[in-house]
């Protein structure tokens, strides 16, 4: 009887069932350099008997599928190592029994399983002693684990691992481009989307590459691959998509041409093409800028919400400007996103344009904080205007508003103010004087105190009474504010002309009877005596 071995590379739970007791287990093995999958179920019991089912069906199996392709019915599959895999699925199958009986799960809550991926071989483990071939696969599982988890940062080292032990593996360069295009590594993505390419050589590869280009905005070389394969393939809908996506975005309309000929062919995969996945963007500068309250009117909404809404959900062409919190439009590509709507009835109402709206909106063309503007349109009616009654957090936002439009008026009208040398600058001047200069101004007495108020605000500032007159109050250093702690000690003309005492830092002075060198030995002889006669 012939003997075939296999190596175990990995087992994911798929799913469980708690009323049947049972678990899914998906298993990843290599026979003859070549990788396989096989799922059933296994019994939830105790961990060894689990072991023993497990490895009992993985074997038989794996048997029946080497027997269909060999067409040989003698014969007996083996692991490798069997000692080393009976150990680490133990200590899985360990795992999830104490997971699913976990006796600190909270009443009601169901019964879960989280270690659902376990790598026969770890990724911190050293796999050099393992056949260059196996490790291949060995490496393959981990990367793939990361990225079907859509966990592309911790895809990426393996991912570069795997091309590296073989460099003739096609699929590796496209999963690196698109795990490392998802990090934002767009230079790195496009050179591999390349190599992908001229590895794999097939129409799928190319596809991928122009559209790596297209929306890179290397319209030439995307367009170049484009009329490439429409020669090998004159149907291909992707191609010709593509090349219609590059022709509007150069504002050609040669787009429409492509679009009718795919309507007439597939009209139902040309409506989810353009309602998910089309680009309505033009990349020219002629365009006109448009903010959310202009495109809300040319759009007929009633309110910007309604706008907003559906640009977030990418339904309508709309630019979002993250680091300011702004959506911008611009009406050509509002016009011809609405024009292809109607035209191939992609949306269940069609879409109406009212150009004759925008003067209502005003001129200008600049980006408006929508966010701000919303809020401010829903807080902005009260209940005698037909809204709901404020809430005490809209009342708050309401008078914070207020306060920064009052505070921006002022600054802007500071800006003209006159002259600081004519009458009304000086009578500007007084009017605007700061408060602390008032404030420092403690001799004179003021409207509506008493002269005892005053003589304790002169107090405040170290003794000092500031009696002078108003030409030389501004000349006076004013005291600065002390901080919270210990208050500062009033000083005296008599504490001002005696000699203070220099200390040192660390040991504290000496006493009166120190400095006769006797004091401090008469009372350690004294405590010594009293200390002995407790004894």
């Amino acid at each position: 009887m012939a003997s075939v071995e296999m190596n175990l590379v990995a087992v994911e739970v798929r799913k469980w069932d708690v009323e049947t007791q049972k678990v899914t287990l998906l298993s990843y093995f290599v026979i003859e350099n070549q990788e396989k999958d096989l799922s059933f179920d296994v019994n939830i019991m105790q961990p060894p008997e689990m072991v023993e089912e497990y490895l009992g069906k993985l074997r038989y199996e794996a048997g029946n599928k080497c027997r269909e392709v060999r067409g040989q019915e003698d014969l007996e599959m083996a692991f490798e190592n069997e000692t080393f895999l009976r150990q680490k699925t133990y200590n899985y199958f360990k795992r999830i029994t104490s997971e699913l009986n976990n006796p600190r799960r909270k009443k009601g809550q169901p019964k879960m399983i989280f270690t659902k991926h376990m790598d026969i071989y770890n990724e911190t483990q050293d796999i050099s002693f393992l056949p260059l071939k196996f490790q291949f696969f060995v490496v393959l599982n981990w990367a793939r684990k990361y990225y079907e988890q859509e966990d592309y940062k911790k895809a990426v080292d393996p991912l570069r691992r795997l091309i590296k032990i073989d460099p003739g593996y096609g699929p590796g360069y496209k999963w690196l481009a698109r795990s490392l295009k998802k990090i934002r590594k767009y230079d790195e993505a496009m050179k591999l989307y390349e190599k992908y390419a001229e590895v794999e050589g097939t129409i799928e590869a190319r596809l991928d590459l122009a559209k790596s280009y297209r929306k890179g905005k290397l319209f030439e070389q995307s367009e170049k691959i484009y009329h490439d394969i429409l020669a090998e393939d004159a149907k291909n809908q992707e191609a010709r998509i593509g090349l219609a996506q590059i022709y509007y975005a150069n504002k050609d309309s040669r787009y429409l041409g492509i679009l009718d000929q795919l309507h007439q062919e597939a009209p139902a995969w040309l409506k989810e093409w353009l309602t998910e996945e089309f680009n309505f963007r033009i990349y020219l500068n002629d365009k006109t800028l448009l903010t959310s309250i202009q495109a809300t009117k040319l759009l007929g909404y009633s309110k910007t919400t309604d706008l907003s809404e559906r640009a977030f959900k990418n339904e309508i062409p709309s630019h979002f400007n993250s680091s300011k919190a702004r959506l911008s439009f611009y009406r050509e590509e509002l016009e011809n996103w609405a024009e292809v709507m109607n035209r191939f009835n992609c949306l269940k109402e069609e879409v109406k344009l009212y150009p004759e709206r925008l003067a209502e909106a005003g001129s200008e063309a600049e980006p408006v904080d929508i966010a701000a503007t919303d809020q401010t349109e829903a807080l902005g009616k009260t209940a005698a205007e037909g809204g709901k009654p404020r809430t005490k957090v809209e009342e708050i936002l309401m008078h914070i508003r207020a306060r920064k439009a009052q505070r921006q008026a002022e600054q802007n009208g500071s800006a003209s103010e006159p002259a600081a040398g004519t009458d009304a600058g000086m009578a500007g001047a007084k009017k605007n004087k700061p408060k602390r200069e008032a404030a420092s101004d403690s001799g004179r007495q003021r409207p509506g105190t008493s002269e005892k108020d005053n003589e304790k605000k002169s107090r405040k500032t170290n003794g000092v009474q500031l009696d002078l007159l108003d030409d030389d109050a501004d000349s006076v250093e004013k005291p600065k504010k002390r901080g919270p702690g210990r208050p500062r000690k009033t000083t005296t003309d008599a504490d001002d002309t005696a000699e203070k005492p220099k200390r040192r830092r660390g040991r504290p002075p000496k006493s009166a009877n120190a400095e006769n060198g006797n004091g401090s030995k008469e009372k350690k002889t004294k405590s010594r005596k009293v200390k002995s006669k407790d004894a």
